[in-house]
């Protein structure tokens, strides 16, 4: 069962089928071979989406499209460029640090690529910064909307595992900073070396009415991280609170949102959604056959006949995470790879938050890495750049990125320290 699961999955995604699909087939090929009831497939598929934590995926998407037609993003970028925008390079520095501000609204990092590539790549190219450098940094910054909270990926990742949703969330907090912070540090050595411009410093009167212009925005990711991290609502709970936040901003507040564009709004959200769910539901057709076949169990022994250190069992991990990255979606490499590895993490005592951490992190080098990385294809049509080049102004963030991750491994008080203080 396990060679016609994993052969299938193979064959099948080599003719472009979708991951989605793809696991079903090859699951529904699985069990037919191996005799089990055709039954199973509806039964596991709809067990697998009645889960109350995925109520935050619709929610926490839904306020995201919300935030983003309210026009918000603009107004999240003149705050950033207004801190940052007078270092050298600074619409670079602007660019990363409005991506990591955006991303607690999306909680998507193609989403967060999209707005933010829209709004800084074009004035970035007309003030001399190369296009592939300028699809390079915008991509980069969206890897940080899937480690700050409202995070899809890590709900995935609690759905899978059953790690506290709450506790994921609050653990990417400080891991997000120091991601921004370690592609800012980049950013300057290569403005420095490249003499990109930078802005002026701005007066203290600008600030301050750039930050008054965003407080809106910069309001909701305060509400969800405090809501969860005071024990005043569940993940699910503060998606709902996030989505009326958002929809009473976009009526009332900017009034770029008519009560007749909900409908589309809705529409757009539940496409999205139903991508999502449908993974999930084919994912766990091919949890059943892997842990039948006790694929974990193999993995595991495998790993551990090499170190069982368990520091060097998570370098090993990562790099699984980043070649894996370079072939799948974030979202289906989680459903496919935490499965077999959790039994291996659990039994060395590994902390499932960093765990978590280290996962999402990993998995979101993908994105900026061919031939998959989604972002890095968005920014560089943005950027109206080829391919070729953008991959090659992103190698020096991606080595920024994976020595934040290296730091998570060997100090995993930078992702555990806030979530267990809460309930110290």
């Amino acid at each position: 069962m396990a060679t016609v699961l994993l052969t299938g999955f193979a064959l099948l995604l080599l003719v472009n089928v979708p991951v989605s699909f793809a696991l079903a087939l090859a699951s529904l090929a699985a069990l037919l071979y191996g005799g089990l009831p055709v039954t199973l497939v509806v039964q596991k598929m709809t067990a697998s989406m009645d889960s109350f934590v995925l109520l935050a995926v619709p929610f926490f998407l839904l306020s995201g499209h919300l935030m983003g037609r309210s026009g918000i993003a603009r107004d999240i970028v003149d705050f950033a460029d207004s801190l940052v925008g007078w270092l050298r390079g600074g619409l670079a520095h602007a660019n990363i640090a409005s991506g990591t501000l955006m991303g607690g609204m999306t909680g998507s990092a193609v989403a967060e690529a999209s707005s933010t590539g829209g709004a800084l790549i074009p004035p970035m190219i007309a003030k001399g910064y190369d296009p592939p450098f300028t699809a390079a940094v915008t991509a980069s910054a969206s890897t940080i909307a899937v480690m700050v909270p409202p995070s899809i990926p890590i709900i995935i990742f609690a759905v899978v595992t059953g790690v506290s949703v709450g506790d994921l969330f609050i653990g990417g907090v400080v891991p997000g900073i120091l991601m921004a912070l370690a592609l800012m540090v980049t950013s300057w050595l290569l403005a420095v070396s490249r003499g990109y411009p930078r802005g002026k410093r701005p007066s203290l009167g600008s600030i301050g009415r750039a930050t008054r212009a965003s407080l809106w925005g910069l309001f909701m990711p305060v509400v969800i991280i405090g809501s969860i991290r005071y024990g005043i609502a569940t993940p699910t709970e503060a998606s709902v609170v996030a989505v009326l936040y958002a929809l009473f901003v976009g009526l009332y507040v900017y009034r770029t949102i008519a009560w007749r564009d909900i409908p589309g709004i809705i529409r757009d959200t539940a496409v999205t959604t139903g991508i999502v769910m449908l993974m999930i539901a084919a994912a766990s057709l091919y949890g059943l056959i892997v842990t039948r076949e006790q694929i974990p169990q193999a993995a595991a022994q495998m790993i551990m006949d090499i170190t069982r250190d368990p520091y060097l069992v998570l370098i090993l991990i990562l790099c699984v995470y980043l070649i894996a990255g370079m072939l799948l979606d974030l979202g289906a490499n989680i459903i496919i790879l935490v499965p077999v590895l959790w039994p291996l993490v659990r039994s060395l005592q590994i902390d499932p938050v960093q765990f978590g951490i280290v996962t999402v992190l990993g998995l979101s080098i993908g994105l900026i890495t061919p031939p998959v990385g989604a972002s890095l294809f968005v920014t560089c049509g943005i950027a109206k750049t080829n391919l070729l080049d953008g991959s090659k102004a992103v190698l020096p963030f991606i080595v920024a990125l994976i020595l934040v991750t290296l730091l998570i491994i060997f100090f995993p008080g930078i992702a555990t320290w806030l979530p267990y203080s809460a309930k110290d």
